[in-house]
């Protein structure tokens, strides 16, 4: 019937985008926001990024800093442009003193790899949560 919500339909799961060169780090983050029920897309650095999160319906960017081609900085940058409501997460290995100006750039939070997976996950939770009561 037209007009009536289809109980039985599952939610729309939250999109999240990983941007990392290194394959094996992208599956951690992956491996912890699909346990935690979000579909998770990939790319292997900021080039494609924008286009990825307009196609794919993103609505949350966890980026690694220190990438080939486009770095994490200006991936947040154009980001802050184009979709100036998606929030960031930006990660960097430790020793690396670009956190704080990710932050700077528009960066909601930022984490040191390895970083813990609960605490992670608590705080994607806490970026739905406010992205859901908008």
């Amino acid at each position: 019937m037209h007009g009536r919500p289809d109980r039985h339909r599952t939610p729309r799961k939250a999109r999240i985008l990983v941007v990392d060169d290194e394959p094996a780090v992208r599956c951690s983050p992956r491996w912890q926001l699909e346990g935690a029920g979000y579909e998770v897309v990939e790319a292997a650095d900021g080039r494609e990024v924008i286009e990825t999160v307009e196609r794919e319906g993103v609505v949350l960017v966890v980026t690694d800093i220190v990438m080939p081609n486009r770095d994490g900085m200006e991936t947040i940058h154009e980001l802050r442009r184009a979709c100036p409501t998606i929030p960031v997460i930006a990660i960097s290995a430790p020793g690396q003193h670009y956190l704080d100006a990710a932050r700077a750039f528009g960066a909601c939070y930022i984490f040191v790899k390895p970083f813990e997976s609960e605490v992670f996950v608590q705080t994607v939770a806490k970026l739905m949560s406010t992205l859901n009561a908008t």
